[in-house]
């Protein structure tokens, strides 16, 4: 894709006089079929040479591949980076080429919010197969015309082509498309032959009838799959795990997963020897009335793969059903948010009353039957969710972190209305005039086409009029988000995890994992730091004066420093060490190594049976210390988000 030639770009604020307009162009395919084929190349020669006839400077160039045309250009990367610059001030170039209309936009609204949004910035446009452009106001009603009737060309052919596919349908014939898994289209492109018939060996060109068949068919594939989940008891894992070691893999080569040959298995049109045309399950468009927008629903009665026996066989391999007693699920707002360094998402995954809940790497779920898995470790749920709602706390706590997510050039519509109230006005003084003048059957034939303009410039109005409500509703949601921060100033300490899932939501909040996570601790956590954690202390640094003070009081000789015992530690490296296991939640193993003597876990139990460590502690309650180690440690990560897109909110240290 060719970048914005910036650098050939004058910024001069309006170029004088004798110095040619500036214009870039903009090209546009919708798929990346047409992206490999000659479009771009085709209209980026078209619009230069256009440029260089009008005598402009061609300055830039921005293309969109595989972007259809019904997408705003907010959502499209290359016309994003042409409104960049074009709001910028000076105005890097005057002029905007396209090769055709449907290049900026395939709807009316698509098409005209940005050539406004480009007019209100001060930007004209050029349709290059029509030598049009709106740098006049008889430019821009060509320009409107032009782009009607594509636009009204474009319904008719839809009209004309759905019409034509649903007549088809309703004849018995296959629609088209991709024929479902288990079989293929006979007759392909033979018109109104096409049919849907069972993908089998008939001795085609890919069989023969002599030998054996070398191709693998999908309807003998779907075969062996109910044989196998009839002899697995509908086992979906091994039913694949069988598929797959036989070498009967899907249509696009994959192994199978267990989910995957599951919904082909258990889908009712399958086991109903039916195909249902325009039905919302197979993508067909449905309109506010909840019904298919270009034609009834229409039911194809297909050949069976399976016969009724084998359906009621399959439907009767129940497996071993396990009964789960209902449980309350937490809810995980970091779901989906947490960016795993395998490339897939964390999940929540425990339920309510799990004391370890945590959050588990997707990547755990095998892509096919018998697939690798990543190796990501769990990670703590309450631990990483403290971490991120206390950055965005501290980020909006004060109100100083609010900043806007950048303004998106707005389309002055009111603009657009009243200049249509002026024309719609014209032409009722231009036909009250006719009509005094004129005798009643001249009038009628002279004014017909007044008439036929003054109604499209009233459907324009309406349309536009609507146009500006919906902008002005989203503009108020946008507001009310905004709102929502600002109210939100002193409470998002209370949140619930729902709460904070919606509002990170809104904030566009992703937490990335840098490193593989710390293995979460099972079993029994470090006794000294649940002791610190349970009590909301840190962990005292021990100076030579307080220890002077523990020795006294506990009678240690030798001030403590002596080991008691030959071979042993001494008190002092006893606490040392405790204090140490609570800071970094070594294990008593790693500690010892450290340490170069074992036996810590006997010291440990006699101090806190003896009271000792209590005592201890109480004479360093008024010490300076720090946090003790979580008990689930965290990985490094770095938060970002959308109140400044892009930026780290927030990055963990070592």
């Amino acid at each position: 894709m060719r970048e914005s030639v910036m650098s050939a770009i004058s910024v001069t604020a309006q170029a004088p006089a004798g110095v040619p307009l500036r214009a870039v162009d903009y090209l546009r395919v919708s798929t990346a079929e047409q992206a490999k084929g000659y479009g771009i190349a085709y209209t980026g020669r078209r619009t230069a040479a256009y440029a260089a006839g009008k005598g402009w400077a061609h300055v830039g160039t921005f293309v969109d591949e595989s972007a259809p045309g019904t997408r705003p250009w907010r959502l499209r990367d290359g016309a994003a980076r042409l409104m960049e610059l074009a709001a910028r001030e000076p105005r890097p170039f005057d002029l905007v080429c396209v090769y055709e209309t449907r290049a900026i936009g395939r709807q009316k609204r698509v098409f005209w919010e940005w050539v406004w949004s480009l007019q209100d910035l001060g930007v004209f446009v050029a349709v290059v197969d029509q030598d049009i452009d709106n740098t006049t106001e008889a430019g821009e009603s060509r320009m409107r015309d032009e782009a009607e009737d594509a636009f009204k060309e474009l319904a008719k052919i839809r009209r004309r082509v759905q019409g034509g596919i649903q007549e088809k349908a309703e004849a018995g014939g296959f629609p088209g498309g991709q024929a479902r898994y288990g079989y293929r289209i006979a007759n392909q492109g033979i018109k109104g032959e096409q049919r849907l018939v069972l993908d089998v060996c008939d001795g085609g060109e890919a069989c023969t009838r002599t030998d054996p068949c070398e191709a693998v068919h999908e309807a003998d594939v779907l075969r062996e799959a109910r044989r196998a989940a009839v002899r697995f008891k509908r086992n979906w894992e091994k039913v694949a795990l069988h598929l797959n070691a036989e070498g009967l893999f899907t249509r696009s080569g994959k192994p199978w997963s267990g989910p995957n040959i599951r919904g082909r298995l258990t889908d009712e049109d399958l086991l109903s020897a039916r195909f249902v045309f325009r039905s919302g399950k197979n993508g067909a468009q449905i309109g506010p009335d909840g019904l298919p927008l270009w034609g009834a629903s229409v039911t194809l009665h297909v050949p069976p793969v399976f016969t009724p026996d084998e359906v009621s066989e399959l439907r009767g391999a129940k497996g071993r059903t396990f009964r789960r007693n209902p449980v309350r699920r937490r809810a995980y707002p970091l779901s989906t948010r947490l960016l795993s360094p395998c490339g897939h998402h964390y999940v929540g995954s425990s339920p309510h009353e799990n004391e370890s809940v945590h959050y588990v790497c997707n990547g755990k779920r095998p892509e096919y039957a018998g697939a690798a898995t990543c190796s990501c470790s769990q990670i703590f749920a309450q631990g990483v969710e403290e971490w991120v709602w206390g950055h965005v706390c501290a980020l909006f706590g004060g109100g100083t972190g609010l900043v806007s997510t950048g303004a998106a050039s707005k389309v002055d519509y009111s603009a657009r209305l009243a200049s249509l109230d002026r024309k719609i006005a014209e032409r009722y003084d231009i036909i009250r005039g006719l009509l005094g003048g004129l005798p009643e059957t001249v009038a009628e034939s002279s004014l017909r086409p007044l008439f036929a303009e003054l109604e499209q410039l009233r459907g324009e109005r309406d349309e536009i009029a609507l146009w500006r409500s919906e902008a002005q509703e989203a503009e108020q949601g946008a507001e009310v988000g905004q709102g929502a921060v600002l109210s939100a100033h002193g409470c998002l300490e209370h949140f619930t995890k729902e709460q904070q899932g919606e509002w990170l939501g809104l904030l566009g909040i992703t937490v990335r994992v840098l490193e593989n996570p710390p293995a979460m601790r099972r079993g029994l956590g470090c006794p000294i730091g649940e002791w610190f954690r349970e009590r909301g202390r840190d962990v005292p640094a021990l100076s030579d004066e307080v220890w002077r003070r523990i020795a006294e009081a506990e009678g240690f000789a030798h001030g403590g420093l002596v080991p008691r015992q030959a071979g042993g530690p001494a008190p002092r490296t006893v606490l040392e060490v405790f204090l140490a296991k609570a800071l970094t939640g070594a294990s008593w193993p790693v500690l010892e190594a450290e340490a170069g003597f074992k036996g810590l876990i006997g010291h440990w139990n006699r101090w806190s049976r003896q009271g000792r460590w209590e005592r201890v502690m109480e004479i360093m309650k008024h010490s300076d210390g720090a946090p003790p180690a979580p008990r689930h440690r965290l990985p490094k990560m770095r938060m970002t988000g959308e109140v400044r897109p892009g930026v780290v909110l927030a990055e963990s240290g070592d």
